[in-house]
């Protein structure tokens, strides 16, 4: 092992000065934080996990160990997430606490899907986000663009209105993912999907929160709640599939979208497994770029001149959503579990120790990112980084959409912003819920009006 010189405020970590083992059982390699502060956090930690983590970092150092029973890591340097994701990716597996517990809602689809089931789905369903595929998307974003600018004409008909961007862009993005994928129009169900959505996610964080969270048989309030919004996803899931079973094709048809891979035949996908990825697919395709699109809108209101740069320029609309996802990543933590011992950062991790990234701190990063905190587009003029950003993750399982995700998202930005403005209500600061994904704690109002161009 190394010592950790902490680049912040120089404090130096020498292996003597930690204990052996937490626990009985459990070694420890690396600095972190001793128990007794962590359990004076844990009001905190659960408040604001985003903070903690933040917090930790600062005092300890890129490669943390928390000091519970169970071998636990947080790793938040570019190269040390590099080397989980990429370099050791054959080494780590996805049956964490944060994949077996979303995969309540989504079942073993291509987001929590260990490595060898995921593997040959992953090439089954590629052909979907092919790029040409992901070109003609065009079109439906533009048709829900056209259902959202109706919508706020009819709200601002005799002057502005407040809106909930963040409601108002997962609505949107759902339309966008029904018709992309699976040549659906949500338009009528858009309202009741997304708060099922909302409940079952929620669900998911709370039963990660809770180490001794009852079975989903049990009828809790919170597992009620979590079942109807997973009844009310598999109720639009059958209707998608039966729908499309009687729109009949020629054998040698072109793929249409991802739905048609998976009612390929030569798949031999069972009626499970259709379902666990059109759930998947609602669910991570549009609650991702909603986030995106939202945060979006929140450093948008506080910066002067951007939005009028994205009109002069609506290439800018690019570099500003990769901005915005560099400081608020939708996909804040992304954990792995070691199967076999490795080395990162000079640090031993042993096989069954649970592993942290968390774009959140990786993005911050002072090796990568100069003022980190401040919102500047402009680094993205010379394209994306290689190495310490990761809002799709990075390796072989990268977001499978984050093309799509990245051509949607500017698409939206700039055709809003060339005919709405759209100012922030309040001036204050708007808390985070590091749920599934970030989201507005409360909700994020805006100001629209209609631009008259």
């Amino acid at each position: 092992m190394k010592n950790n010189q902490n680049m912040f405020s120089g404090n130096f970590h020498s292996e003597h000065a930690l204990p052996k083992k937490y626990g009985r059982k459990t070694p420890v390699t690396a600095p972190g934080p001793a128990s007794r502060d962590m359990l004076r956090s844990m009001r905190s930690i659960l408040a604001s996990p985003l903070d903690y983590l933040e917090h930790v970092w600062r005092i300890h150092g890129d490669v943390i160990q928390f000091p519970i029973p169970h071998p636990t890591y947080l790793v938040s340097s570019p190269q040390g997430a590099r080397d989980v994701l990429i370099n050791f990716n054959r080494s780590m597996g996805k049956r964490t606490i944060q994949y077996d517990t979303l995969s309540l809602v989504t079942g073993l689809g291509l987001l929590t899907a260990d490595t060898a089931e995921w593997k040959p789905r992953r090439r089954m369903l590629q052909p979907a986000f092919h790029h040409d595929l992901v070109m003609l998307s065009r079109n439906n974003i533009a048709a829900a663009l056209a259902e959202l600018d109706a919508e706020w004409t009819a709200l601002t008909a005799d002057g502005d209105a407040i809106v909930d961007i963040d409601q108002a862009m997962m609505s949107l993005a759902l339309r966008i993912t029904g018709s992309t994928l699976f040549g659906a129009n949500l338009s009528a169900e858009v309202e009741k999907l997304t708060y099922a959505t909302i409940q079952a996610l929620t669900g998911v964080i709370a039963r990660a929160k809770n180490p001794v969270a009852l079975p989903m048989a049990w009828p809790t309030p919170q597992n009620l709640r979590m079942r109807r919004a997973i009844r009310t996803l598999d109720d639009a899931v059958a209707a998608m599939v039966n729908l499309r079973r009687q729109d009949l094709l020629p054998l040698d048809a072109p793929i249409r979208d991802l739905l048609d891979v998976l009612l390929d035949s030569e798949n031999e996908l069972s009626e499970q497994d259709i379902r666990n990825e059109v759930v998947t697919f609602i669910v991570a395709g549009h609650e991702t770029v909603a986030s995106g699109m939202t945060w979006a809108w929140h450093l948008l209101g506080q910066t002067q001149g951007e939005c009028e740069a994205i009109r002069q320029d609506p290439a800018r609309a690019s570099q500003v959503f990769d901005e915005v996802l560099r400081l608020y990543p939708p996909a804040w933590v992304i954990t792995r579990r070691a199967q076999e011992d490795v080395d990162i950062e000079g640090y031993r991790i042993p096989k069954g120790s649970l592993v942290i990234v968390s774009p959140w701190l990786v993005h911050r990063h002072p090796s990568v990112w100069d003022n980190a905190k401040i919102f500047n587009p402009d680094r993205f003029s010379d394209g994306v980084p290689l190495l310490g950003y990761l809002p799709f993750g990075t390796g072989t399982r990268i977001c499978i959409g984050r093309e799509m995700a990245r051509f949607e998202g500017p698409l939206v930005l700039e055709h809003i912003v060339r005919n709405w403005d759209v100012t922030p209500v309040h001036s204050e600061c708007v808390p985070v819920d590091a749920s599934v994904t970030l989201r507005p704690k409360h909700g994020m109002p805006m100001r629209i009006a209609r631009r008259l161009n």
